[in-house]
């Protein structure tokens, strides 16, 4: 994975930093002073586990965890992770969607997510079919 060597953070890491910070940004433009706090801790959290995790100490996990594979081993182990997380991922939207169906609240928005990631998950498989 490619590096922004000024930050010190793998690009995945870089795009996460910039959503928290401009969403921190947005939530204290609004006077959402709590939600703004949220997501300059999480910001800092990973920024912080990241550069930790490109450390000579960090161990398999700690990398894997922060998203800051060192090599095709890491990559290699982040897929099988990330494969099981898919899977809770799409039990959890489509559990929201039922939900909000129920409840007659947000179901557009849950829609939308169970579509995306059914979309990303058809995808995914596509080219892991060609792949293989």
């Amino acid at each position: 994975m490619k590096t922004i060597s000024r930050l010190k953070v793998s690009a995945v890491n870089t795009v996460l930093l910039s959503v928290l910070v401009a969403g921190a940004i947005a939530t204290g433009l609004f006077n959402n002073w709590v939600e703004m706090s949220i997501l300059l801790i999480a910001a800092v959290f990973i920024f912080v586990s990241a550069v930790y995790a490109r450390g000579q100490k960090a161990s398999d996990v700690t990398r894997l965890n922060a998203i800051e594979y060192r090599d095709e081993r890491d990559r290699l182990l982040a897929k099988s992770g990330f494969a099981v997380v898919g899977v809770a991922a799409l039990i959890l939207s489509i559990t929201e969607f039922v939900l909000a169906a129920v409840f007659q609240q947000y179901i557009a928005i849950a829609a939308a997510q169970v579509l995306v990631l059914s979309i990303v998950w058809g995808i995914a498989n596509s080219i892991a079919a060609k792949r293989g």
